[in-house]
């Protein structure tokens, strides 16, 4: 995935958003011109790719990608600088899986996070949760 979006070089990240980052839709591009240059970027290839990741194996994923999911109609500049270094983060954890304990509890443990103004255009709430068995996650939810 890394080499198909021209990040196999990058320098590996251990945050998910560089510092000071606040994603909106004021980064979106406001004239054609802007607007044609990031036709050429592979926003939504990328962003599905990583769709796939949080879905399969990756639950640490899941909300920047249901962050970056709300700029697909019309990606600016910010939102792939974002996505980039989510790449580059994902190039630091490929070591990260999902590993099942033997001899763990079977009874399920879950987690909740709740932020209330999450998303500054909609004012709507993100929820995320997730449930553990025997060590590893066996589901994983975020929603706005």
């Amino acid at each position: 995935m890394l080499k198909k979006f021209g990040m196999e070089s990058c320098t590996p990240s251990t945050t998910h958003l560089p510092a000071g980052i606040n994603l909106s839709v004021d980064d979106c591009p406001a004239n054609d011109k802007k607007e044609k240059g990031m036709k050429k970027v592979l926003y939504q290839e990328a962003l599905g790719s990583l769709m796939w990741l949080q879905v399969a194996t990756r639950p640490d994923l899941f909300y920047l990608v249901n962050i970056l999911f709300c700029f697909t109609h019309n990606p600016g500049k910010q939102h792939w600088i974002a996505l980039k270094h989510m790449l580059s983060y994902i190039k630091d954890t490929t070591n990260y899986g999902i590993i099942y304990r033997a001899g763990e509890s079977l009874n399920p443990i879950g987690y909740m996070n709740v932020d209330f103004v999450g998303c500054k255009e909609t004012r709507k709430l993100t929820e995320e949760n997730i449930f553990i068995v025997a060590g590893g996650p066996v589901s994983w939810k975020s929603k706005r």
